[in-house]
């Protein structure tokens, strides 16, 4: 039995399902830790057996928060080693949010190795109270910033892994662009749409020049409560649109897509690349240890994306920035092509692969 656990938000679930459909592919069974919040992206995920737990940041908030998450992290911590001895977990691998620290610290307290995964280039709070004792340390991109001292697992850069609905369209061909023919723009703002894109993308599209705002297919994730707001500017301008709050086919809407406007968390470049369209990517500015900035600078840096940021100049930027790749569409197919060589293929397989020989070690131990 492995234990996987995650939670917070699609950015460290859907790695985790990753994960969990390859180790099924090779017959193992797979128990899945996570919270309300993670519970809410396991439609797809391939969990033989499901445990959700109470969990909470240590490190913010005042004193009562504090306390509250302490609490809740005890709680969390109980309910694992109950149900890790009822199933017998052998390993257990933590994807980072903070429902991975009480089940891997449950886990060493059983004497059960653990491994974990860091996504973003920076490691996490979580995964940083849990470096020190795991087995190895799997991360997403080159560099790692923030690993502590006196680890002694492995530390490997493996990629981060892509579920099967991206790995389906990896590498699809780019979409033929026309003369005078549609540009579809894809925008979304993580997993749950992003505020400032609603707000900002209506206006950057409507200062576009005539000849190329008519061409454009915007399909755009909104949260609900802006909805409303994004519909009416839309309408205003005369726009093409599909509008959702969310999408459940999101890889296949980025494969139909010739443009990317996105934050910059872990999986989103991840899956951008590895399908392989260019972006523009727009950091959270409140992410900690400014990571996501890190995150895009994987692709901007090979010239596949532009790293626009969220500051007082934003919406000129951004629109400058729409314009210029929008002026020069001819140049996309060649950026779309860059996004593909920027990261690391079989995440999955390879963290899979690390899993194996921890279980091998033990059974021989």
């Amino acid at each position: 039995m492995i234990a996987l656990a995650a939670g917070g938000t699609g950015g460290h679930m859907f790695p985790a399902e990753a994960l969990a459909q390859e180790l099924k592919r090779r017959g193992h069974t797979v128990l899945l830790v996570t919270d309300a919040r993670g519970d809410r992206y396991t439609k797809n995920f391939p969990y033989d057996h499901k445990l959700l737990i109470s969990a909470g940041s240590p490190s913010i908030g005042g004193v009562l928060a504090k306390a509250i998450a302490a609490v809740k992290i005890v709680h969390g911590f109980a309910a694992s080693l109950r149900e890790f001895k009822r199933r017998g977990v052998d390993i257990a691998v933590g994807f980072g949010g903070y429902p991975s620290l009480p089940a891997m610290k449950s886990a060493a307290f059983m004497k059960i190795p653990y491994g974990i995964h860091e996504q973003n280039g920076v490691l996490g709070r979580a995964n940083r109270l849990l470096a020190r004792q795991a087995a190895f340390i799997g991360h997403g991109f080159p560099e790692l910033e923030r690993l502590p001292a006196g680890v002694k697992g492995q530390v490997i850069e493996v990629g981060n892994p892509v579920r099967d609905a991206v790995k389906a369209v990896a590498g699809a061909a780019y979409p033929a662009l026309a003369a005078d023919g549609p540009i579809h723009i894809l925008v979304f703002g993580g997993s749950q749409g992003a505020s400032v894109f609603a707000r900002h993308v209506p206006g950057a599209i409507n200062a576009l020049p005539a000849e190329i705002k008519a061409r454009l297919r915007i399909v755009q994730q909104v949260r609900e409560a802006d909805l409303l707001a994004a519909r009416t500017a839309y309408e205003s301008i005369g726009v093409n649109v599909e509008i959702e709050p969310f999408f459940s086919d999101l890889p296949e809407k980025i494969k139909a897509s010739h443009l990317v406007i996105a934050r910059a968390g872990a999986s989103t470049v991840t899956e951008i690349a590895t399908i392989g369209r260019p972006s523009i990517l727009v950091p959270l500015p409140i992410a900690m240890d400014d990571h996501q900035a890190g995150n895009a600078k994987n692709l901007s840096n090979t010239g596949a994306a532009d790293l626009v940021r969220e500051d007082d100049q934003f919406a000129e930027n951004l629109s400058n920035t729409l314009r210029a790749r929008l002026m020069m569409v001819d140049s996309l197919p060649q950026l779309a092509h860059k996004a593909l060589n920027a990261v690391k293929p079989q995440a999955a397989e390879q963290v899979a692969d690390l899993v194996d020989e921890v279980l091998a070690k033990r059974q021989t131990s």
